[in-house]
């Protein structure tokens, strides 16, 4: 089976759309049951979240991703990948229903069986679409996975709600993934032409697990790094330094998690169709980088200058102790929207081995970092996170870029513009905050101003010293490049 070629523009477009889109649903719907629902039920959902959002890992053992990245595909390629995806599916969806009372007696609270019961079926209906999912996503047809993901999306949402009017409590909040995850493979089956076939090659699969095999241990080792933090604040800090830890955290993420999400699902296709020419993707990923670091630049360093008066406007002043975490995380953040692109460019070349390597060196160092900082507080955890970034930053992608013959000079060169436009505006803000604006001036009116002042000189900055940059940008937003 051959690849369909996409549009990098419109593969980022839809994925944008499907992203955003649930996004607004999500944030419509939890708005809407916060005011149907307790506050404890929204408690045992996230306990039981935190068992299937580490059993999603092992779902389909990272084999979607070797369907987008592999050049040619065999029809008996595909069907043992569908296959070995329903035995996955089943087993981790057995396992969960089968350990929740243990999960329930190691909460606390029995309500949280039932929950990882009905959450357990959405993974052999979920593995059973992967597949068709994938195929999708490599032939470049972002627009019917949009229209798909928010549609199921949607009627998710709907059946939660209706399901929580009628009274039954924290199980609609469930209802909304089965619900999604079950008409969005439905749709992924009808809309896709192929069907699997009862075939299995032992050869296919041992070859595909020693690609996808590589990336589901980094998933691992990312995960539980990613989640140090959290346990060691909890365990030796308490939940008061935890909750302002997290909610710095969740600032810092949420706009990068989105961003890069989208971009890095968009490019996969790209990247793996043009993987035996190493230099042209060389050059998408330096603009790929540049396009990120025009919109992180201002967003994080902008952030870090407006941090107190942000934490206090947005979330209340009993989080102002919040802000000192976010003076570390939001240059982490810069950091980490550079980095997270290097797993894309790592898969689609085919070196998952590296990369489980490089999360294994780089999850000792996080670690390493996170009980450093433990005797300073959140903020030391958060200033040990950012140098421990550093370092990790420039291994990663001094690796990554050496697959596609380019140096980590050829990225700085790419990125210094829009980071010293940054730079200025930041300069800027501070100089306005202390000096110009008036100190009578209520919070929010003054932290609008200083967003509002802060984008014009970036604005103006990269015009005068990117024109080229900017360019580039406007004529992708417009759909001429």
């Amino acid at each position: 089976m051959s690849r369909k070629q996409g549009s990098a523009l419109s593969n980022v477009h839809w994925t944008a759309v499907s992203q955003i889109g649930r996004a607004g649903i999500q944030l419509i719907s939890v708005t809407v049951l916060a005011r149907l629902l307790p506050t404890s039920d929204f408690g045992l959902l996230a306990m039981a979240t935190i068992i299937t959002n580490f059993a999603t890992i092992f779902r389909d053992m990272g084999m979607s991703a070797a369907i987008i990245q592999r050049e040619q595909l065999s029809d008996k390629l595909l069907s043992t990948v569908f296959w070995c995806n329903m035995m996955f599916g089943c087993a981790v969806g057995g396992i969960i229903a089968a350990t929740s009372p243990l999960v329930a007696a190691a909460f606390h609270d029995s309500a949280v069986q039932p929950l990882l019961v009905i959450l357990s079926l959405a993974f052999p209906i979920g593995a059973s679409g992967a597949p068709h999912l994938a195929l999708l996503e490599r032939s470049s047809r972002f627009k019917m996975v949009a229209i798909i993901e928010v549609s199921s999306s949607t009627c998710g949402a709907a059946v939660a709600i209706a399901a929580a009017m009628s009274g039954v409590g924290a199980i609609s909040l469930v209802f909304q993934t089965l619900i999604g995850t079950t008409l969005s493979t439905v749709l992924f089956w009808l809309v896709s032409r192929w069907r699997p076939r009862v075939q299995w090659s032992k050869v296919e699969i041992v070859d595909v697990l020693g690609f996808s095999g590589n990336l589901v241990a980094f998933n691992v080792i990312n995960y539980f790094s990613r989640n140090a933090d959290g346990i060691l604040i909890g365990r030796y800090l308490g939940p008061v330094q935890l909750g302002y830890y997290t909610i710095a955290y969740r600032i810092m993420l949420f706009p990068l998690q989105n961003l890069t999400f989208v971009l890095t699902r968009a490019f996969l296709p790209i990247f793996s169709g043009h993987q035996q020419n190493t230099a042209l993707i060389g050059r998408q990923y330096l603009r790929l980088l540049q396009f990120i670091f025009v919109v992180t630049a201002p967003l994080m360093l902008g952030l870090w200058s407006v941090r107190e008066s942000f934490v206090v406007v947005v979330l209340g002043e009993k989080w102002r102790a919040a802000s000192d975490i976010v003076a570390w995380l939001a240059p982490t953040g810069l950091l980490q929207s550079i980095v997270s692109t290097t797993g894309t460019v790592l898969i689609a070349t085919g070196k998952t081995r590296l990369m489980r390597n490089l999360g294994f060196v780089c999850s000792l160092i996080f670690v390493t970092s996170f009980v450093l900082g433990l005797s300073q507080g959140g903020a030391g955890v958060a200033r040990a996170y950012f140098f421990a970034n550093l370092l990790t930053s420039l291994i990663y992608l001094h690796y990554t870029v050496i697959q596609v013959n380019l140096r980590l000079s050829d990225v700085a060169v790419s990125l210094c513009r829009p980071l010293l436009a940054a730079i200025v505006m930041v300069a800027l803000i501070i100089s306005i905050e202390n000096f110009i604006l008036p100190g009578s001036w209520h919070q929010i009116a003054q932290l609008a101003s200083l967003v509002v002042v802060g984008a014009a000189i970036y604005a103006a900055t990269m015009i005068l010293a990117a024109r080229d940059i900017v360019a580039d940008m406007r004529a992708a937003v417009l759909k001429k490049t």
